[in-house]
């Protein structure tokens, strides 16, 4: 009995020896975490740095500095006229017209205790006292008086560092700790998180045969919608659309003819536009089929409905445009277009501009670098369709192969190839600066009736993605979809 006794006891000691042990373990983690909590991150880079405040220049100048954590505002004589509370501390700053008012603005990263900016919801009674990040933007006049324009609760990312677009100083990039990054601009009161990625899809050779333009007329009420219909999930999904429009539009309808002098209905025009296509790839072999004013007649239909026509130009332009710019969710684009030749001679003598031939001498090469190079200057992205290459051939020549280069030496990130009506191969070559050129060597068919062989029942779809990084725009992904081109096999999918 006595024994028993005695072993209960133990046990109830050690039982309360290990109850003490639990507590004591549960107040050190709580004590361990609450202390993490109340200290900022050890990967945060704290900047030190000095921004010029830009007002006009006939206004005085301010200078906005952080050091030890504080932003302070300084006149050009040295005169302090703002100095940030020291609870909160400063991690970056930059500034900019962030909202159009023709003042500048101070945009920092910030970070404090409590997760709210100036005021917090009303059913919540107090705020935390732990730190957590933020983005203030502070208001600054001609006199140096700095106001609270904008403070915002937590941002919800951790970010790591921001810059200002380069082509768009009102966009603001955050980078988190993960490297992902996301687009900000100003609206009514306060940022927006804007879309920062644009997908790109581009298609072949849109060729409207004889028996094509029949059927329309005979089974379709003269429409040509059926043939994209296939595609238009692609289409409208995608940010910017792009096709070979390889048979020139004619407003005469006497005009109207399938190979080897390709001229389609304008309905072929209202179909594209239905599609919801972006960009019109017009330099071909076929755009001078019926005639430089069939051509001038395509480039303003398309126009006129807000798709962009690289390639060609009218016949009294006085000067080259080598390339057509386009944006999207802050991302621009030049958009090159180039043909080996055209079918009814080279025009280039006496109308310079109106077709964009691919260059065959060493003068005509250097002006194609210099081009690219200040398309660089301008867009985000440098796109460049050639139409060149063998018919038939399921294998890029050696000509192909010498130009991409080309284009790659002039900065080129992609090149979409036509013309051979089969697809071709898909390769990176690398750039002078390292980064890598994309080509698509040939996408084949994009609609024809060419339903001799396989290689040409079927075609490609390039689809290209495109985000928004620390470093600049990139190619975040890319594919070459197979899609039927045969239009007697579209129409069975009706």
């Amino acid at each position: 009995m006595m024994k028993s006794f005695l072993f209960k006891k133990v046990n109830f000691k050690k039982l309360l020896l290990s109850f003490g042990i639990v507590v004591a373990s549960c107040v050190a983690i709580s004590a361990v975490l609450g202390w993490e909590r109340n200290f900022i991150p050890n990967w945060v880079r704290w900047q030190e740095k000095s921004i010029e405040l830009k007002f006009d220049e006939d206004k005085a100048r301010y200078t906005t500095e952080i050091k030890s954590k504080r932003l302070e505002v300084r006149s050009d004589k040295g005169e302090r006229t703002f100095l940030t509370d020291e609870k909160l501390k400063i991690q970056d700053a930059l500034t900019t017209d962030i909202d159009s008012d023709g003042k500048p603005e101070i945009i920092a990263v910030v970070w404090k205790k409590g997760l709210f900016g100036r005021h917090r919801p009303f059913w919540i009674q107090s705020d935390e006292k732990t730190y957590s990040q933020h983005v203030f933007i502070y208001g600054v006049d001609e006199k140096g008086t700095v106001t609270q324009k904008w403070f915002a609760s937590e941002t919800g990312i951790l970010i790591n560092r921001m810059k200002l677009m380069e082509k768009n100083n009102r966009i603001l990039l955050f980078e988190d700790i993960d490297g992902n990054c996301t687009l900000w601009k100003w609206e009514s009161f306060g940022l927006k998180n804007i879309e920062n990625k644009v997908s790109f899809v581009a298609f072949g050779d849109n060729l409207i045969h004889t028996p094509i333009y029949e059927y329309a007329n005979r089974a379709e009420k003269g429409k040509f919608d059926f043939l994209y219909k296939p595609f238009l999930d692609d289409i409208k999904s995608a940010d910017i659309a792009a096709f070979n429009a390889e048979s020139a539009l004619v407003d005469d309808a006497r005009m109207i003819s399938g190979y080897p002098s390709f001229g389609a209905p304008t309905a072929v025009g209202d179909a594209i536009v239905n599609a919801g296509f972006d960009i019109a790839v017009c330099a071909n072999n076929h755009i001078l089929d019926k005639g430089i004013g069939e051509l001038e007649y395509t480039k303003r239909f398309y126009e006129s409905e807000n798709l962009i026509c690289p390639g060609i130009q009218d016949r009294k332009d006085v000067s080259l445009r080598p390339y057509e710019l386009i944006s999207r969710n802050g991302i621009s684009f030049a958009i090159f277009s180039y043909t080996y030749g055209t079918n009814a001679g080279d025009i280039s003598e006496k109308f310079p501009y109106v077709v964009h031939y691919l260059p065959k001498s060493d003068e005509e090469r250097n002006e194609l670098l210099w081009n690219l190079q200040r398309a660089r200057e301008e867009a985000d992205i440098v796109m460049v369709f050639a139409h060149w290459g063998d018919e038939y051939q399921e294998a890029a020549n050696s000509g192909q192969r010498e130009m991409a280069a080309l284009f790659a030496k002039g900065g080129a990130d992609i090149v979409i190839g036509s013309h051979p009506h089969v697809i071709q191969e898909v390769e990176e070559i690398e750039r002078p600066d390292g980064e890598k050129c994309l080509v698509y060597y040939s996408l084949g068919n994009f609609v024809a009736d060419q339903g001799m062989e396989a290689g040409t029942k079927a075609g490609g779809e390039a689809v290209i993605s495109f985000e928004h990084t620390y470093d600049g725009v990139k190619v975040t992904g890319h594919e070459l979809r197979e899609i039927t081109s045969y239009w007697k096999d579209l129409i069975k999918t009706k």
